[in-house]
């Protein structure tokens, strides 16, 4: 069933593309892994102009006091950008960022990999690029994003020099949505399996939320794993399950799951 008005939140999951009724989530049995940028938080012309409001601290407060150690945030900004954004409120749970690349966990503390060379001479060109034609350019600690909102004309420029630069520095193009960046190996799939692993988490079944592309590696993780991915925004072909309309929709879901019990 697939209605073009936002779910009510009593809904457990909307369908996605295929017509399926959710599956009753029994919530005390879930770990909750959620994406930030399109997800949590609505998407904005530039990486530093979202906003992050109180009812989203408040309600990943309230998360992280009902479901300890079974709620995580999975994105492609940095750590430091999430902690920058969030503040203490991102010390409460665990955080997957760079696509992966980097992990914070109760257990394990902050895990990153090196920052490359190879990254810092691709970043470079990046910015000057960005510079020259008006795009956004955004530095995070394991990767180089071109952001082409404001300037869409140029997005096959921008795709073609991080092809050019992604073979000579031997560094991974992930494409998103009015974007491109060049970062170090890791997926959201990969950080999805590896956060599981927590003994916080073991025996849960996973559930993955996100909107974009660069999502798609944890949806596939979640099946896999016996849960789900939800996708949130447009209909699309997609490897989650279910959907949700926007990032509304998802705050009505997360304060409807509050609720119960």
């Amino acid at each position: 069933m697939m209605l073009a008005e936002r779910q009510p939140a009593t809904e457990v999951l909307a369908p996605p593309p295929v017509a399926l009724d959710p599956p009753p989530v029994a919530l005390d049995t879930v770990s909750l892994f959620f994406d930030f940028d399109g997800t949590l938080v609505d998407l904005a012309a530039t990486p530093d102009a979202v906003v992050v409001d109180q009812r989203l601290r408040d309600a990943l407060d309230s998360l992280a006091e009902r479901y300890p150690g079974r709620v995580a945030i999975i994105s492609g900004r940095s750590i430091e950008q999430l902690d920058s954004m969030l503040g203490d409120h991102a010390r409460r749970f665990a955080v997957a960022g760079s696509h992966g690349a980097e992990r914070r966990t109760p257990e394990d503390g902050h895990v990153a990999a090196e920052r490359p060379a190879s990254l810092e001479a691709a970043a470079e060109e990046f910015a000057a690029f960005a510079a020259a034609n008006g795009l956004v350019y955004e530095a995070k600690s394991l990767g180089a994003g071109l952001h082409y909102r404001m300037a869409p004309a140029f997005e096959p420029d921008a795709v073609a020099l991080a092809e050019t630069l992604a073979d000579r520095h031997g560094l991974t193009l992930q494409r998103g949505k009015m974007m491109v960046e060049l970062r170090t190996p890791g997926d959201k799939g990969a950080a999805l399996r590896s956060l599981i692993d927590a003994p916080t988490m073991a025996g849960t079944t996973p559930y993955f939320f996100g909107d974009d592309v660069t999502d798609e590696d944890g949806f596939e993780a979640a099946r896999d794993l016996g849960g789900a991915g939800v996708l949130i925004g447009d209909a699309r072909p997609t490897a989650a399950t279910y959907r949700l309309n926007d990032v509304a929709a998802l705050r009505d879901w997360i304060a409807a799951i509050l609720e119960t019990r």
